[in-house]
């Protein structure tokens, strides 16, 4: 009886010392992917943590949110980013003539350099196409929980909406007050 509680007890400890997935981390220090266009205006933020923030800044009310990553998302995120080369890519891709088209802005700080990329129309490289399309995949797959946490997600401008003219705002605030 000794040796077969001592026989279950080695091979008990062989299974729960299971070999681990090397969690490697992210290989940019902060990585924010925004998207704008008539009817939204989102941001998400990945770090070196585990978690990815997101933050929808139209339609109001601001919210921000977070979701904690699962390995195999990460490792699918880090994959995802090593597939490119961000660095051989222009900083402005725009469209002429366009008028309500959809922005997207990918923002990289890796190793205290900063790389921004632009884009606006159909004009972009289809390698960056892939990879937002391949972003919005993965961001659906998040559940993301409210957080009240402040979280910088950098310059915006370039992709929010401006603001309206003070004479157009004027009679918007006229007309709510009637």
């Amino acid at each position: 009886m000794k040796k077969q509680f001592v026989i279950f007890g080695i091979i008990f400890l062989f299974l729960s010392c299971s070999k681990k997935e090397d969690v490697k981390p992210f290989p940019f220090d902060e990585f924010v992917f925004s998207s704008s266009g008539l009817h939204h205006a989102i941001s998400m933020k990945f770090t070196k943590s585990d978690t990815v923030y997101f933050k929808r800044i139209y339609p109001e009310p601001v919210k921000t949110s977070y979701a904690i990553l699962e390995v195999s998302e990460r490792k699918k995120i880090s994959e995802l980013y090593q597939s490119i080369n961000f660095e051989k890519f222009n900083d402005v891709y725009e469209q002429e003539n366009l008028v309500d088209g959809t922005s997207y802005l990918i923002n990289i700080l890796k190793e205290g350099k900063r790389k921004q990329i632009f884009l606006y129309g159909h004009v972009a490289p289809q390698e960056l196409e892939k990879f937002i399309d391949s972003l919005g995949e993965i961001k659906r797959k998040f559940k993301f929980l409210p957080t009240v946490k402040i979280v910088d997600f950098g310059n915006l401008k370039s992709i929010l909406p401006p603001s309206p003219p003070p004479i157009l705002l004027k009679r918007l605030i006229e007309n709510e007050n009637l």
